[in-house]
């Protein structure tokens, strides 16, 4: 009888997605990117990428990077897209996978992708997994920027994320020798 009742919480906690964010926005969120559902996430974002741009495989395979703070998620990725190269650069030609945002059962991914004669493309995917399903695309953004309005966004995106670590530790040892 109690296994009857622990089923429905369990395909819930199988099925729900951490509530976090990459980059991370605080020091106190512990999820990682490697944990499910996170690379299934990417890995059906990437997908549903190469399914609506006419020219993702012209090349060969699709080359994807994830952001630093996402690289954790690299070794699950490459065995969710084995039609994918996972790369460690971002050599421009690749699809970067720059956020992602989880609420647990829906989640955002930015993705920042190469069109041909075009230059870039900045993609937000908000996406939708219910229980025994796998994520589903159900709106996409695709913002419309120059390269230069691109490149700037991205440097001003990584300084900030480098920046808050610095923040971090610099109010952590105020606060601490303030209690001394």
């Amino acid at each position: 009888m109690r296994i009857v009742l622990y089923l429905p919480i369990l395909f819930c906690l199988v099925a729900c997605a951490p509530e976090a964010r990459w980059p991370q926005e605080t020091s106190i969120q512990t999820a990682s990117p490697a944990d499910a559902p996170v690379p299934e996430a990417i890995a059906s974002a990437v997908d549903w990428w190469m399914t609506h741009e006419p020219t993702a495989r012209s090349n060969g395979p699709v080359e994807v990077y994830l952001a630093p703070s996402l690289a954790a998620a690299n070794t699950r990725l490459a065995s969710l897209l084995p039609s994918c190269t996972i790369v460690d650069t971002d050599n421009g030609i690749a699809v970067a996978v720059r956020a992602v945002r989880m609420h647990h059962s829906s989640a955002q991914i930015d993705l920042d992708t190469p069109r041909p004669e075009r230059g870039r493309q900045l993609i937000t995917l908000d996406m939708q997994k219910y229980v025994l399903t796998p994520w589903q695309v159900t709106g996409a953004n695709w913002w419309r920027f120059n390269n230069n309005q691109l490149k700037r966004i991205t440097n001003e995106a990584v300084t900030a994320s480098l920046a808050k670590p610095a923040e971090e530790a610099t109010s952590t040892a105020t606060a601490e020798s303030d209690n001394e």
